[in-house]
């Protein structure tokens, strides 16, 4: 009696095998003159000729049953498996445990192989979310709705304006005239009050959720494996439909 796992290794290779016979007997069976024999003879009205009669052979190469049973072993024995592998489906099952404790209880191997992909396109989703800004100090906000941070210091700037400012360089003399310089100041003319809010994860919520993911996620391929070491039946439907449609 063999195990799922090992059925789920060698379906598709029998799958290939059995499609690829399938495809040549396809391509055999449109080449009529391989299931064509015949004897053409030639046999001279005047006895005078008669060293003309002889006879052509054309040798029947192939019968549709040859052609067929060459092709039913390797389609009955895909069947078989993939009988097997439904049926030991139904019972394959196992408990999602994490850290000892069982999270829920008999799960199908078929949906815990789904979830391993589902998961891991998950966990690319889960990689992409933004965290909060470095360098600054973030207080849940109690006044907003969950899972808003405030800065715990709002940020001072000033709002600044410039003007020039003429200054005499030099003095005029009875030569030339003053000499007049032109500053340009900047002033502060009043103060920005920033306050920040953030709808990000921290860093460690973050790395946190990843962690609680990547646990889910090996325990369920812990789990399929398990489910798939239950045992398979034999099954031998294949070559029962098969002598059905062929024999009656």
């Amino acid at each position: 009696m063999t195990k799922l796992h090992e059925i789920l290794a060698v379906e598709a290779s029998k799958e290939k095998v059995a499609k690829k016979l399938a495809d040549e007997s396809v391509r055999t069976f449109n080449k009529e003159n391989l299931f064509s024999g015949q004897v053409r003879r030639l046999v001279m009205l005047d006895t005078a000729e008669s060293y003309l009669d002889g006879e052509e052979q054309v040798a029947l190469t192939s019968t549709v049953d040859e052609n067929l049973d060459y092709l039913m072993p390797a389609l009955a024995d895909y069947w078989d498996v993939v009988c097997q592998k439904d049926a030991a489906n139904q019972a394959a099952a196992a408990d999602i445990e994490i850290d000892g404790k069982t999270l829920i209880a008999t799960l199908p191997a078929t949906f815990l192989l789904g979830m391993e992909t589902k998961l891991n396109n998950l966990r690319k989703l889960y990689e992409a979310i933004p965290t909060l800004a470095p360098g600054i100090t973030w207080d849940t906000d109690e006044q907003q709705r969950p899972g808003v941070f405030k800065a715990r210091n709002d940020i001072v700037s000033f709002k600044t304006e410039k003007d020039m400012e003429f200054k005499e360089a030099s003095p005029a003399t009875k030569e030339h005239p003053a000499q007049i310089a032109k500053l340009e100041r900047t002033r502060n003319t009043g103060t920005f009050t920033t306050t920040k809010w953030s709808g990000m994860l921290t860093p460690l919520e973050k790395a946190n959720r990843l962690t609680r993911l990547d646990k889910l996620l090996n325990a369920i391929k812990q789990a399929r494996q398990r489910a798939n070491s239950v045992k398979v039946e034999n099954a031998d439907v294949g070559r029962t439909f098969l002598d059905y449609i062929n024999n009656g």
